[in-house]
């Protein structure tokens, strides 16, 4: 079973963070990223560990309604809430996922939630201050440019700039297809493969 989600923002009530244990992995979701929580579970859990889902949203600056986006200073606080409400449960029932998996797994798991508009910052400021030592992330490309430059994603960029303590580890959607691929039609060759591979990769410049 999980635990309640643990908010950190600054509408959060939240006024304490537990530093993490020693045999806690904190894996990062986003929208889909079963693939990252699976090879988490695969790859970087032992029995007697816990895994930590961290989800990462943005603030809330304009909500939409039937006459367009309006900021939240042109809405009233009761519409505001309706629309706060409505977002919370939507981060509840996406993170119910990622709680399945690892129930069904049977691992301990955990919860938590971010608020900031910078990934990659919040991220490299919660390592120490939680003093997580496992990190894992899939690879996203971000669409800041501020904090990571272009070409490089957000997973590529903590693990290039987390403190040495803290061992990230990226996971390619791409690769986890590969893998569940060869794992699913062994007998397929190298050539068909790779083909397959060209393939996924061409599909994603349409998305």
């Amino acid at each position: 079973m999980s635990r309640e989600i643990e908010e950190i923002g600054e509408d959060s009530q939240s006024t304490t963070i537990k530093d993490a244990e020693t045999n806690d992995v904190y894996v990062v979701v986003g929208k889909n990223d079963l693939y990252v929580v699976q090879w988490a579970l695969d790859h970087a859990v032992s029995p007697g560990f816990r895994v930590c889902l961290v989800h990462i949203f943005p603030t809330i600056k304009y909500i939409p309604t039937p006459v367009g986006n309006l900021s939240r200073s042109q809405l009233s606080k009761e519409q505001v809430q309706v629309y706060i409400n409505e977002e919370n449960n939507r981060r509840k029932s996406l993170l119910q996922r990622y709680i399945r998996l690892c129930n069904d797994a049977k691992v301990p798991v955990d919860t938590m939630l971010v608020e900031s508009n910078s990934p990659a910052k919040a991220l490299l400021d919660l390592i120490p201050i939680v003093n997580i030592t496992s990190l894992v992330i899939g690879t996203r490309p971000s669409r800041s440019t501020r904090l990571v430059k272009k070409g490089q994603d957000i997973g590529e960029y903590v693990q290039k700039n987390a403190p040495e303590f803290c061992e990230v580890k990226v996971v390619s959607q791409v690769q986890q297809l590969k893998q569940s691929f060869n794992r699913t039609q062994p007998e397929i060759t190298r050539n068909s493969d790779r083909n397959f591979l060209e393939c996924i990769c061409f599909s994603r410049k349409f998305d």
